[in-house]
């Protein structure tokens, strides 16, 4: 048993969402980059350049050179870090050399000591609304901001949806013998990820150490993915009314440690009760297992009602896998299958079950606990409105108001939209639908209010998008963004090409 359990592991490795291989080579090698570490870092900012930068057109482009340069850690900080940075000069004359290609602009990440774009923080989001900015961007303002290679890895683990170690490494460095334990951003930051992952009991915690320590009151309470679910609220509205239902999450044909995350990640803003689909499920593995035990018992101490689509096949699947007597098998199955049952509340079998692990591996089998959640199991997905995990983002509609040029005493109409959810791997579907909404406005505003997490994959297809709209005359700004996505904007280059606007903390 002990050259085959995985049942103790905390951590699995994630991978990159399906791609080209090429797009899944220079993810790995970024970040590889990323979580390297460098004796010293020089800061360089950029001046503006006249023109507009050729688009992007893909990921592996933008990442060209990346083999052939020096590496070179991340440049990931929020803006007041201690070590001071002065803004470089905007209303200068670009050199001759700014009027040379920009490296920054072909390879980001292979200079990422360069700008990344901060302003003035914005109102956060209320409860219960979502938010539309009518304040337009007038120019695009890079800033000089120094690199943080001890964020790095923190930021790697939330883009990747590994919130439980992104929590522990930054909880580590603010720990009274944490290297920021003074450090007012690293505490914002961490505050960032627990509404970012609706933690509200950690949050409490941290604001009375935060009060005691800093002498001030602590940010304000709000679960982002309470108030994405709540965006939603026309699809709940079915499932109550007993209309049919949208199914959140179906599970692939093989459940391994990746599509667990995507289960975790997706029910962050499912609307309540949950619909899970585990019909056309045919392997577990190991990893998968064990992580869908974690998972499990998550939820089991949660107040959630779900609903399981082909829930007995979901067991059945697990039976087979891990048969009575058979050592080989993993005991991570074992112990999956036993969660499972307390999520149904079926203790008689919880205990015939738990009796065939102990004669299987000869060990005490864990004790049954009555969960807090409810889940419900049916047969099929009759009733449901398609078999087809629902989409993690969601575009709002338009919002155009008019500017009122100060000098040139004329309007220019401001589009404001608002991106939902979480971007992660092909998000061309969600550009599409931003295009489609853009009309002919040249200044866009993005409101991020309700953006949870971007992962790689979508970071890298939306800095391909910004650059474009910047070649059709357009300017893009990015507003109430997180300090996690703005640390991987940064990391991807996007503050170069569009205002990153952080969050009112």
């Amino acid at each position: 048993m002990d050259a085959t359990s995985r049942i103790d592991e905390s951590e699995v490795r994630h991978t990159q969402p399906p791609g080209s291989t090429a797009v899944k080579d220079k993810i790995d090698a970024i970040e590889k980059q990323m979580v390297g570490s460098a004796s010293s870092l020089t800061r360089t900012a950029v001046a503006p350049r006249p023109g507009v930068r050729p688009p992007i057109s893909n990921l592996p482009t933008l990442t060209a050179q990346i083999d052939a340069e020096p590496t070179v850690p991340m440049g990931l900080v929020a803006s007041g870090f201690d070590t001071p940075t002065e803004p470089m000069t905007l209303g200068s004359a670009p050199s001759a050399a700014a009027a040379e290609p920009n490296a920054i602009a072909a390879n980001p990440l292979g200079a990422l000591s360069a700008p990344v774009a901060a302003a003035p923080k914005a109102p956060q989001a209320p409860a219960g609304g979502l938010l539309l900015a009518q304040r337009a961007l007038h120019d695009l303002e890079v800033s000089d901001i120094a690199h943080d290679p001890e964020l790095d890895e923190a930021v790697i683990a939330f883009a990747n949806a590994d919130f439980a170690h992104a929590e522990k490494l930054l909880l580590n460095l603010i720990s009274h013998k944490g290297s920021r334990r003074t450090h007012l951003d690293t505490w914002l930051t961490v505050f960032d990820l627990f509404r970012a992952t609706g933690q509200h009991n950690p949050f409490d915690n941290l604001s009375l150490d935060f009060s005691q320590h800093f002498q001030r009151s602590a940010p304000q309470w709000f679960s982002l993915p309470r108030l994405v679910a709540d965006a939603t609220t026309s699809t709940a509205s079915r499932q109550r009314d007993g209309g049919p239902v949208a199914v959140g999450w179906v599970c692939p044909n093989t459940l391994d440690a990746e599509a667990v995350v995507q289960l975790s990640s997706q029910t962050m803003q499912l609307p309540k009760p949950w619909v899970l689909d585990w019909s056309v499920l045919q392997v577990i593995d190991a990893d998968g297992a064990s992580r869908l035990r974690a998972l499990f018992r998550q939820w089991a101490s949660m107040d959630v009602e779900m609903r399981w689509i082909g829930g007995d096949h979901l067991f059945a699947i697990l039976q087979d896998s891990a048969p009575v007597g058979v050592r080989d098998a993993d005991p991570a199955i074992w112990l999956a299958r036993l969660e499972a049952m307390r999520l149904v509340n079926r203790p008689d079998q919880f205990d015939d079950v738990a009796i065939d692990y102990c004669v299987t591996y000869e060990v005490s089998p864990p004790s049954w606990e009555p969960a807090e959640c409810v889940a419900r199991l049916s047969g099929s997905a009759t009733g449901a409105v398609s078999t087809r995990s629902a989409s993690m983002s969601l575009v709002g509609e338009p919002v155009t108001t008019l500017l009122d040029e100060q000098s040139g005493g004329r309007s220019q109409p401001v589009t404001t939209l608002e991106l939902v959810g979480q971007l992660s791997g092909d998000i061309n579907p969600t550009l599409e639908s931003l295009n489609a909404k853009l009309g002919a406005s040249e200044i866009v505003r993005i409101s991020c209010a309700l953006l949870i997490r971007v992962d790689f994959v979508a970071a890298g297809d939306l800095l391909n998008w910004v650059v474009a709209k910047r070649a059709e005359g357009r300017q893009i700004s990015f507003i109430d963004v997180h300090r996690l996505v703005a640390l991987m904007f940064s990391a991807m280059g996007v503050g170069e090409h569009a205002q990153v606007q952080l969050r009112h903390a």
